[in-house]
This record gives structure tokens, C-alpha cells and sequence, in this order.
């Protein structure tokens, strides 16, 4: 399959069309007429830019239509101009991402050195195209408020949009007109965001700061050709870039929980108010390196927040760690009776067991896994209910969420012809919940860690070498790290006294998960490493031609999902009261046995071990051919033609590591063992 990304890009190259070229950009259409409404041709048309001065040019054909493509997002001032008359000047044209803003040009007759000033508005309405979408402009995201500043939670402006929006890399679960959930394309800066999870959904590798952020649109229906892999919507994300002045902005946004009231009902019950402690901070500064050529801009955001978490749970009293269950209750009058497992005997029918002398298993007895297995649950720390000592364990802490995030952006024009920017972000994200068993059981804690790293980049190239062609290269990079960490990594089981083989048995050293029923469990048996990558190589060519706006191109995606999840390499062990109920040792009740008495004799109810449970470094290649046609019929009537091509390959694993089990095939000791048919399913037995 990369083959045939390499013979792609070859085809763009000979064809001189460049590779994917996702409209972030605006741009104008209109008709050049005189007084009289008659065309004027061969107008030159000027687009400048009032933040850099950069210029786009275009020009009007022979029935006075014209095109200005490729603009940034932004406020414009177009000019117009012709021997024989007055110069046409329109100020302050807005122009947002992905619009096709019309605006007809009547010119009087006079000298070119007189000017014709038009003050009017840009119409919002986009008239020149079928495509539904919303554009969410710069005030809306700086004034609206938002939670945690998470731009992607002001698509819920456009109507028909339902789900959920996180802060994670999966967390973009929303859907828009019906579609299902988190089958989207993210564009920032033309070049996709997105990249596929292990289950095939669609991830992201970008949350930018609100302060960095232009505008984005959201395309909710009618997408034009050059948009595609997407079974439901296109998010379209514009950077801002550096103009001729410098700026920059600083902020930071508290909240503490000392400032808040507490609930009505804690008050009620006498509970005092969770701690809860988040800082968001950061600013941009952006501006020329030279005047009307060069720029940049760049920002910072820092969070950082500190939630109450607390946990209560059920851990075996110094007594029961002993052996000793002489004040083991299962209610009021109600003793736990342990029963030796070793004294199952016959009896008619049925089995019994005895129990133990004094209600205690001896030191002898007991297994020397079993015993410093029991040595990582908690010590009690609190009064446990009455009777059965139940939730005798408590603990408070604060859970971590620390990022940063990073952007820049770096703009240059070569000439008013041919200009090229570099943006490149980067998030550090690290989600740590409370550590609530003491430091040295660390290891044997049932939670984990989550951190995420994020890179996202686009480089484009826009060259213009006539007043009716343009043509774009773009780049990008999409790359989400996300480590799923085990406290007990690193964790040695032969340090428990089990066999060390089982140290790395299944990949990973990690402590083994251990549960007993009654009490809290030990270990987790999770732990994770993935990198999903999209990376994009993408460009068009735009054609002006009569009454045709003609657009072809090529995206091409390289797309990889490294994946490696480990599962109970160490082993998982459980423990019921069965082998010490009794006397009966098939019948169960809630004082017959215990599931710390069946640990310390080392008698299991269960266990498992997986090894490599999944180690697979994916790969799929998409490569798509589209053209567009926007064909101005008449002044009222814009027919938005379009014909796209996908080819989006299965996934393969880079190292051939995947297998299949074919029921069919015919097993390699077929017809070596007398008596089975080689048939089918059968030549499995043979």
C-alpha cells in the first residue's frame, strides 16, 4: 500500500497537481460591470490583507467575472482597477474560514487616480456554494464562556450537534444531523487533526489555546469534493498568524474551592466542601520579523488542577493477617468458622472438613506467597462497621491534571505570488489520580496514571503564477503518544515467592493482580502504550476559467496505530471463602469461611496469565483524487459540481505479526494419525 502512496504522489507530480488541499482558506467571486451592467474584462483585482498587507491578485475574464482564491481568514480592503475608470476600493471585507464571499463590482467612468470607496458589509450568506456549516467566529470563542477553555465545546453553537467533548485524545464523541458518534475529520490549517483509536473511532492530536485560534466552521452537510473521510462532519480550524504590529495578551482564570459555598445538602449533613484547586494560565505574543514579508506567532496554556478524591475500602484486620479469626463476625452472636481444606473427607453421600483448633490457621500452615501477598493490603485506619469490620479503611487525596500546551506559527511571503507557513503544536498531559494506600504499597494499587503527548504540525506552500491559477502544497503531522501506566510497573512477582519466571512471563514485569472476595483487590492488571499517527501529504490546483472555477487535487494520508496493551503479565490470583467453608465443604454461607484464611493457605479460587496480550504496529494508507467545479451559470444561479475518488486501504501490521485461524486449513500432521478424516475442521484433529 505505500507503494501506492508513492505512485500517487509521482502521478500529482507529472499531472503538476499537488497533493490534499483542504479549503482553510476564503475566498471572493464576483462580475465587473459599468454603469450601463455591461462586463467589464481583463479588471485587475487586488485582495490586501490589513493585518500583513499581503496581497492575492486576480483579474476578470471576458464576461467580467473574476476569482480571488486562497485568502487567510481575515479583514480585507479589495481594490479594483482599469484604464478608463475610477478606481473601485471596498474596506473592511471580513472574510471567514472556508467562505466564498461575493461582492460585484460596478465601476464609473473616470481617471484611475480617482477612487470609488464602498463602506458596505460582506453578506454572511454564502450564496456560491450548497455546503451547510457553521462559522464560529473569534469573538464568540474569546467572549463565550468556556470550561477548562476547550475550544471544540463551541461546535454545541451548531445546530444539530449531540455527544460529548473531553480533554482527551478520545473524547471528541460527538455527532452532527444523525451521523454516529466520533466519525468526523478535524482540519487545522488545512492538513487533518485526526487519527484513528485502537477501535477504529476517530482520536485527535490537537486542543488549541482559545487565544491562538482565528475561527473554525463547522461543514455539517453538502461538503464540497475536496473534503472527504468523514462519515459525518468536517471541523475546520484556522490558527491566527503575526501581522505588522506586535501583540500579545496574558491572562490566567482561578477557581478554589475556598471561594466557592458549599451544597445544601452537605450542609445538611454536617460535610464540608470537596477541595477543588484549578489554575489556567498562558498568553500569546505574536508580530513582524520584517514588515510586510515575515511573522510569527506564538502562545503558551498551563493547567493545572488539584481535585479531592477519597477512598473507602474493606482490608484484612491485624488478627485476620496472622491467621487468627477468633473475632472474624459476620453479625451480632455470628462468628466466621474456618475450616481446614486438608480434612475434606467422605462421609456417605457427601464430604466434611474440620475446622481449624482455636478458629486460627497455624503460622506452619501458612503459604509464604499467601503470607507477603497480605503484607500490601492496608493497614485498618478507621473504625469498620459494627460486627464485620467492613470499610475499615479510609483515605483523602488530591488527584493531578497538569498541561501545557505550546503553539507557533511562522509566516513568510516570499512575494505577493508565492507565500509559505510553518505552525507546530505540542500538549504535555498528565492525568494522576490520588494516591490513597500508603507510598510503600504504592506498587500494589488498583489505579493508574494516564498521559498524554501530542504533536500537530502543517507546512503549506501557495504559489499563484497567473492571475487565474492558483496552486497549493501542504503537509501535516498528527501524533498522539498515550501511556497508560501501571503503579506496579517494574514490580518483580518473584519477589512475592513465586517462581521467577513469571517475572516476565507475559512481556512486562507488574504486580499481580490478586482479588479476595470481601476485600479490597491488589494490583491492576492494565497497562497501555499507543501512538496513533496520521500523516498527510496535500495540495490542489484552482483554475479560473470563463465562468468555471475549476479544482483538482490529491490527499494522500499514511495512517498508524502502534499499539501494545499488556494484561495480567504476572499473573491474576483469586480467593474465595470456598476451600475454608465447611462443614459441608459444597455449601456456602456468610460465616463459613473467609477468602483471607483461603490466601494464607495458598489455596486459589482462580488465576490467569496472558502474554502479550496485544503488540501490533498497524498501517493503512488512504489516498483520495477529487474535482471540483463551481460553475456561475448567471449573477443568481452557482452550481457546485464535484467528483472524488477514495481508495482507503485495510490495515496491515508493519512486522506481519497478524494471524487468523482458518477452520479449513489442512494441519501439517494430516494423514500421520490413523482414524481421522482430513476434512475441513477436521484435518485440526489429524
Amino acid at each position: 500500500m505505500l507503494s501506492q502512496l508513492k505512485q500517487a504522489v509521482l502521478w500529482m507530480v507529472l499531472a503538476a497537481v499537488p497533493a490534499s488541499g483542504q479549503s482553510f482558506t476564503a475566498s471572493v467571486v464576483g462580475n465587473v460591470t459599468d454603469s450601463s451592467g455591461a462586463a467589464i474584462p481583463n479588471v485587475q483585482i487586488v485582495a490586501i490583507n490589513s493585518a500583513n498587507n499581503a496581497r492575492a491578485e486576480g483579474r476578470s475574464d471576458g464576461t467580467g467575472r473574476y476569482v480571488v482564491s486562497q485568502l487567510q481568514p481575515g479583514v480585507y480592503t479589495l481594490e479594483a482597477s482599469v484604464a478608463g475608470f475610477k478606481k473601485f476600493v471596498q474596506s473592511r471585507v471580513e472574510l471567514s474560514v472556508g467562505q466564498q464571499a461575493r461582492i460585484d463590482i460596478g465601476m464609473a467612468v473616470g481617471e484611475i487616480t480617482e477612487n470609488v470607496t464602498v463602506e458596505a458589509t460582506v453578506s454572511t450568506i454564502e450564496t456560491t456554494t450548497s455546503t451547510i456549516g457553521k462559522v464560529v467566529s473569534n469573538k464568540a470563542i474569546l467572549n463565550l464562556p468556556l470550561n477548562s477553555r476547550n475550544i471544540y465545546s463551541l461546535i454545541y453553537l451548531t445546530p444539530g450537534v449531540a455527544g460529548s467533548i473531553g480533554n482527551n485524545y478520545n473524547s471528541m464523541s460527538y455527532s452532527i444531523n444523525g451521523a454516529r458518534a466520533s466519525m468526523m475529520d478535524t482540519l487545522i490549517d488545512g492538513a487533518t487533526a485526526s487519527h484513528p483509536t485502537v477501535q477504529g473511532y476517530s482520536g485527535i492530536s490537537a486542543f488549541p489555546s482559545v487565544d491562538a485560534i482565528g475561527e473554525f466552521k463547522v461543514l455539517g452537510a453538502n461538503f464540497q469534493a475536496e473534503y472527504g473521510r468523514t462519515a459525518g462532519s468536517v471541523l475546520n480550524v484556522v490558527y491566527k498568524s503575526g501581522t505588522n504590529n506586535f501583540h500579545g495578551t496574558a491572562y490566567e482564570f482561578l477557581r478554589n474551592s475556598k471561594l466557592d459555598a458549599n451544597t445544601f445538602y452537605n450542609n445538611a449533613r454536617g460535610v464540608a466542601l470537596s477541595s477543588f484547586k484549578r489554575s489556567q494560565y498562558g498568553g500569546t505574543f505574536g508580530g513582524p520579523v520584517k514588515r510586510d514579508r515575515t511573522f510569527f506567532m506564538s502562545s503558551y496554556e498551563g493547567l493545572r488542577q488539584r481535585s479531592y478524591s477519597s477512598r473507602t475500602a474493606t482490608v484484612p484486620t491485624a488478627l485476620e493477617r496472622s491467621g487468627n479469626f477468633t473475632q472474624t463476625f459476620a453479625g451480632a452472636n455470628n462468628p466466621v468458622l474456618i475450616y481446614d481444606p486438608w480434612t475434606t473427607r467422605a462421609s456417605g453421600s457427601a464430604f466434611v472438613r474440620d475446622a481449624f483448633p482455636g478458629n486460627s490457621v497455624p503460622v506452619a500452615r501458612q503459604d509464604k506467597v499467601g503470607q507477603n501477598f497480605v503484607k500490601y493490603f492496608p493497614q485498618p485506619n478507621t473504625q469498620g462497621a459494627a460486627y464485620t469490620n467492613a470499610n475499615n479503611y479510609y483515605s483523602q487525596g488530591s488527584s493531578v491534571l497538569d498541561i501545557d500546551q505550546i503553539d507557533g506559527k511562522f509566516d513568510h511571503n516570499f512575494t505577493s505570488n508565492q507565500r509559505i507557513f510553518v505552525r507546530y503544536s505540542y500538549r504535555n498531559q498528565d492525568s494522576l489520580p490520588a494516591v490513597l494506600w500508603p507510598a510503600e504499597l504504592k506498587a500494589a494499587e488498583t489505579t493508574n496514571n494516564e498521559r498524554n503527548r501530542m504533536h500537530n504540525g502543517v507546512i503549506d506552500y501557495t504559489a499563484t503564477p497567473n492571475a487565474t491559477t492558483v496552486l497549493s502544497v501542504r503537509g501535516g503531522l498528527a501524533r498522539s503518544l498515550y501511556y497508560y501506566e501501571n503503579l506496579g510497573l517494574g514490580f518483580l512477582a518473584s519477589s512475592l515467592g513465586l517462581p521467577a519466571a513469571l517475572d516476565t512471563a507475559g512481556g512486562l514485569p507488574m504486580f499481580p493482580q490478586l482479588s479476595a472476595s470481601g476485600y479490597t483487590s491488589l494490583g491492576n492488571q492494565d497497562n497501555r502504550y499507543n501512538a496513533f499517527m496520521t500523516y498527510t501529504l496535500a495540495g490542489s490546483m484552482t483554475k479560473l476559467k470563463g465562468a468555471h472555477t475549476l479544482k483538482a487535487g490529491y490527499d494522500g494520508r499514511l495512517i498508524r496505530v502502534n499499539n501494545r496493551e499488556s494484561r495480567a503479565t504476572s499473573g491474576t490470583f483469586s480467593f474465595s471463602a470456598g476451600f475454608t467453608q465447611g462443614p459441608n465443604p459444597n455449601t456456602a454461607a456468610s460465616n463459613r469461611g473467609n477468602s483471607i484464611a483461603s490466601l494464607l493457605l495458598g489455596t486459589g479460587s482462580g488465576g490467569s496469565l496472558i502474554q502479550s496480550f496485544k503488540d501490533a504496529a498497524a498501517q493503512s494508507v488512504y489516498t483520495a483524487l477529487y474535482f471540483q467545479d463551481d460553475w456561475r451559470v448567471t449573477k443568481k444561479l452557482t452550481l457546485n459540481l464535484g467528483l472524488r475518488y477514495d481508495l482507503d486501504s485495510p490495515r496491515t501490521e508493519r512486522y506481519n505479526r497478524m494471524n487468523y485461524f482458518d477452520p479449513a486449513a489442512r494441519s501439517p500432521l494430516a494423514g500421520k494419525v490413523p482414524g481421522y478424516p482430513c476434512a475441513g475442521a477436521w484435518c485440526l484433529l489429524a
